[in-house]
């Protein structure tokens, strides 16, 4: 029988050597402003556009959100620390023991790079506070893993983190019904993954870091092909109490798209045009709508990470309208609880939870509409501690709770149809003096492709430092924040966040 525990000692200190070592490009790779994909399958065009991408190629505000884009993630990641899942999660991968090649985050530790992208994935995913779409938990962890592990430059990193967020939403754009369903039935489709997929951006931008030839590359695609987890999040949805594993298993995805990487690295080979043919991927995997055209398109001309939506709140994404809503009613008027006589909430379609009144977990509070919005009628921060025991248990929020009403936002349809950036929410209080409060919106805070909505470095930095300061001191928390702000002046990122 196969020891689990042997196994990942063993992974963690493959050395990752192919001809030519890490700078094994052809001669043909000569990067350019934009580079766009080859002519070909789709396997080919991403593997060549990741390949292709130099740092020098990205432009001044690529560049500077992929320090913001670190920023966020690794303060979630350091703030999961307060979670259940994060903790049970961490603590496994420390029991496993191994070479310490890559951090901890949150630690001193060091862990074999497979263990780390496991545990660092499920810690910034924890308090869902990581920001949307849910790309940097299934696949930053894995490449700071093997960055540090090989000891690679911030420029090497950034570059990286481009890559992999650019060919994540694609995959997801090309391929994802969820929003389609909710929008035309009121319901998410039986069968579907919240970027699963990403696995393969993962595994492509490991690739790209490390400077993969053509044949390694597209084997350490379809490596993570293979291992791309099933589209289990419905199930996920029906259950009560929420679990711990919530819509996307992030860390076995950052384990495996690092276990990929190191054995394409060492010539394990796959179907290397994992995308293409009439039994590939999309059909194998399920994906009923699958629109290969998207997931080629607007390499070096639209850069998506440009548009991701930092969480001002720890929460699901489809309450933060109403949070806001809640929050902006509470300083204005100034609320207080207990003068309210009853509150109507009103959001997007939002089935995550079959079983909101009845919070457990920290999961059950997360995506729980009148838990998050009776914490905003109280004054409470959705942060990191939103989910402690003490706010679980407290009887004065859970009988706000029970004057709640929530449903669907009449122009809810309408509104997403119209713009899938919107999240439109309606929220009335009713006060026990007469008065009757409401304040609509239709972006969340948080938006970044909108100017009046998109988090600002202050804002970001502030939300980092708040998260940071769980586990680090104030001037650790802000030296951190200082060496990732400089990231492309660093030359080894192994002590990045020591």
């Amino acid at each position: 029988m196969v020891d689990r525990r042997m196994l990942l000692a063993l992974a963690g200190t493959l050395p990752l050597l192919w001809p030519g070592g890490v700078a094994g490009r052809t001669a043909d790779d000569a990067a350019r402003p934009g580079a766009r994909p080859a002519p070909g399958g789709v396997t080919a065009a991403i593997a060549d556009w990741a390949r292709q991408l130099r740092y020098e190629d990205l432009p001044a505000a690529v560049v500077h959100e992929a320090r913001r884009y670190l920023l966020d993630a690794l303060g979630c990641a350091i703030a999961g620390w307060n979670s259940d899942k994060g903790r049970i999660a961490a603590g496994a991968m420390q029991g496993l023991g191994g070479q310490g090649e890559a951090a901890l985050l949150g630690t001193g530790d060091r862990l074999p790079a497979p263990a780390a992208a496991f545990a660092n994935a499920e810690l910034m995913n924890a308090l869902d506070h990581d920001a949307i779409p849910h790309v940097p938990p299934v696949t930053l962890p894995a490449l700071m893993a093997v960055a540090e592990r090989e000891r690679l430059s911030g420029r090497a990193l950034i570059t990286g983190i481009v890559v992999a967020h650019e060919i994540a939403v694609r995959l997801s754009a090309a391929s994802s019904q969820m929003i389609s369903s909710l929008i035309e039935t009121g319901e998410t489709p039986d069968i579907f993954g919240i970027n699963h997929e990403g696995i393969i951006a993962a595994a492509a931008a490991i690739g790209a870091m490390l400077g993969f030839d053509p044949d390694r590359m597209s084997h350490a695609i379809g490596l993570a092909g293979y291992y791309c987890p099933p589209q289990g999040s419905h199930n996920w949805e029906t259950l009560s109490p929420k679990t711990h594993v919530k819509y996307t298993p992030v860390g076995w995805i950052c384990q495996g798209a690092v276990t990929a990487a190191l054995l394409a690295g060492q010539g394990f080979t796959a179907n290397p045009a994992i995308f293409d043919g009439p039994a590939a991927f999309p059909q194998f995997y399920g994906w009923a709508g699958w629109k290969p055209e998207v997931a080629m398109s607007g390499y070096g001309e639209s850069w998506r990470i440009l548009s991701i939506d930092y969480k001002p709140h720890a929460a699901c994404r489809f309450t933060h309208s109403q949070i806001d809503c809640m929050q902006r009613l509470v300083a204005r008027h100034r609320v207080a609880p207990q003068d309210i006589e009853a509150i109507e909430t009103l959001g997007v379609p939002f089935v995550a939870n079959p079983d909101p009144l009845n919070v457990r977990t920290q999961e059950d509070g997360q995506f729980s509409t009148p838990y998050v919005v009776a914490l905003a009628a109280h004054g409470i921060p959705l942060d990191a501690h939103a989910y402690d025991a003490r706010f679980l248990r407290d009887p004065a929020i859970r009988a706000t709770m029970a004057r709640i009403r929530w449903g669907v936002h009449p122009d809810a349809t309408a509104a997403k149809k119209q713009d899938r950036r919107s999240y439109i929410a309606r929220v009335t209080v009713r006060m026990k003096d007469g008065r009757v409060l409401t304040e609509e919106a239709l972006f969340p805070r948080g938006v970044g492709s909108l100017p009046e909505h998109r988090l600002s470095d202050r804002e970001l930095e502030a939300k980092f430092l708040a998260n940071a300061r769980l586990r680090l001191t104030e001037a650790e928390a802000r030296r951190l924040a200082d060496r990732l702000w400089t990231l492309d002046r660093i030359d080894d990122v192994a002590g990045l966040t020591g």
